[in-house]
């Protein structure tokens, strides 16, 4: 939903602040880790940048009927910060986004954009801090009117703002065991009426066995976890869970898991259950693992299966989870968020280091032409704990000259928590279901410009009122570097959405300059 001026100035003043204090730590570093002679690249540095886009829409408003072409203007000034050395790694990647329409000057707002994450060694070798912070247009209803573009009228978007911090220390106790021992706050907050901000606290403790390459392993985690809804209400999870592991050789390992959980997610007071579970892991080299796990928990079984597999050229994923979903680390469900989040996502396998993934991804969008702040997956934001199951598979392949990414995702969620009564797209029973679908193709024609095209599909179905939408779009660009400081995108865009909201077709053509200063 669009926000009042006086919210907007408001957020604004609180994201600068933000902005301040992720980027101190870095500033300092700078001023006290010099950049070491001999060393590939920077050890720290700072971009500002500034970008123009112009987007010629045949459907500003997203509507079937009233339909109102507008010439959208986007100033988006930015500020890159990176640091890669030293005991503060991380990056900042921040813009604030002027949107101007020219027949609806009403709208006219501002946008802020957000990737931010750095890791703190505050003591060397014990004690240490993760900062984590977005900022996204995101939709409040997987039902409601969807777009991949931000900068058009939507009055189900709103803008979604997830800070994390967590300080934790790690060490070895007596040299035979690991310990590390954490407490994270994180908040997830947006200016809709109708969507609920999620505040999470946890502390938990985890001792396991020094080495790895012993036959017979062991392991204990203990947490406690405080979820608190501003539209629904504060629930907790205490849990303690031990894993017992031999390997079969160093390749294939097993696992036997036990533990206890008291919470009160499906009661007033807090019921305890005892959890049960088995385990796998096979790693044939460095560049395949397979991992299985199932437990017995109080909602039922859970489980989870991750496939990850690279080679030279491709990067293989797949991933089948189901689980309690509390807004922990996942602010939206069933979300990729932006561009940026899905390929971020996407490279893990093939690049491990966030802050070097973080580039990557970067790189690859600029060569394909890919608004990185362009949704691609929505979810449904959800006022109480839910159960989900979720899967994901990936596929990037990675030529001289062309590159193809595919991505599709699914996923089934209800809510879990049964005491609570507040409306959102779970309320009455509802089990939700969505279905993205995500390809990119790019070709470079020469070494400095690039033709891609991009194609997604999103579809959400619901059980009760017989709910559903679907949102097809397709995005075709030509892109490139008018020089080492300067790059430029030129695009089309068709979208079609159909669904219980209303349906309309939007055909838009794009143009981007960019300037790093």
């Amino acid at each position: 939903m669009r926000s009042s001026p006086v919210n907007r100035c408001a957020a604004r003043r609180a994201l600068g602040r933000l902005a301040l204090v992720l980027a101190a730590p870095l500033c300092a570093h700078a001023q006290s880790e010099p950049e070491v002679a001999g060393t590939p690249g920077r050890m720290f540095s700072i971009v500002p940048s500034i970008s123009i886009t112009e987007t010629l829409t045949d459907n500003s408003g997203l509507t079937s009927s009233n339909r109102r072409s507008d010439l959208i203007t986007q100033v988006s000034p930015g500020l890159r910060i990176t640091s890669t050395g030293g005991r503060v790694r991380g990056f900042l990647d921040y813009a604030l986004s002027g949107v101007l329409y020219a027949r609806g000057s009403a709208s006219n707002e501002f946008q802020n954009f957000l990737s931010a994450a750095a890791n703190v060694e505050a003591v060397e070798n014990w004690a240490y801090v993760d900062v984590a912070s977005s900022i996204s247009q995101q939709v409040v209803s997987a039902f409601g009117t969807r777009s991949t573009d931000p900068s058009l009228t939507n009055p189900n978007q709103t803008e979604t703002r997830t800070f994390s911090l967590s300080p934790y220390v790690r060490g070895t106790l007596a040299g035979a065991a690991d310990y590390e021992a954490r407490l994270t706050r994180s908040s997830t907050s947006n200016d809709a009426a109708s969507a609920s901000d999620v505040t999470t606290t946890q502390a938990s403790l985890r001792i396991g066995q020094r080495s790895s390459l012993a036959k017979l392993g062991w392991s204990a985690d203990a947490s406690h976890q405080v979820v608190d809804f501003s539209a629904g209400r504060q629930t907790e999870n205490d849990q303690i869970r031990g894993v017992l592991s031999y390997a079969i050789d160093p390749e294939l390992r097993f696992s036997a898991i036990g533990g206890y959980e008291a919470n009160n997610y499906v009661s007033l007071d807090k019921e305890g259950h005892r959890i049960w579970g088995l385990g796998a892991d096979w790693t044939p080299s460095e560049r395949t693992r397979l991992s299985a796990s199932t437990e017995d928990r109080f909602f039922g079984k859970s489980h989870s299966l991750v496939f990850q597999h690279r080679s030279a050229r491709t990067a293989w994923t797949f991933s089948d989870t189901r689980d309690v979903s509390t807004g922990f680390d996942q602010p939206t469900l069933g979300t990729r968020g932006t561009a940026f989040d899905l390929f971020f996502s996407l490279f893990a396998s093939q690049q491990p280091d966030p802050l070097l993934r973080a580039r990557l991804v970067e790189e690859f969008l600029l060569a394909a032409g890919i608004p990185r702040d362009a949704v691609i997956f929505s979810g449904s934001s959800a006022s109480a704990v839910t159960l989900q199951r979720r899967q994901e598979v990936s596929l990037a392949l990675l030529g001289l000259r062309d590159t193809v990414v595919l991505s599709a995702s699914q996923s089934k969620a209800s809510r879990l928590d049964s005491v609570v009564v507040v409306s959102d797209d779970f309320a009455n029973g509802n089990v939700v279901r969505e279905r993205g679908l995500n390809a990119t193709w790019s070709h470079r024609l020469t070494p400095q410009t690039a033709l891609s095209v991009t194609g997604s599909i999103s579809r959400a179905s619901g059980t009760v009122g017989n709910q559903s939408t679907n949102l097809r779009t397709i995005f075709l660009a030509w892109s490139g570097r008018l020089g080492p400081r300067t790059s430029f995108s030129l695009g089309a865009r068709r979208a079609a959405f159909r669904g219980s909201s209303e349906p309309y077709d939007e055909t838009a053509v794009t143009a981007t300059l960019s300037f790093q200063l």
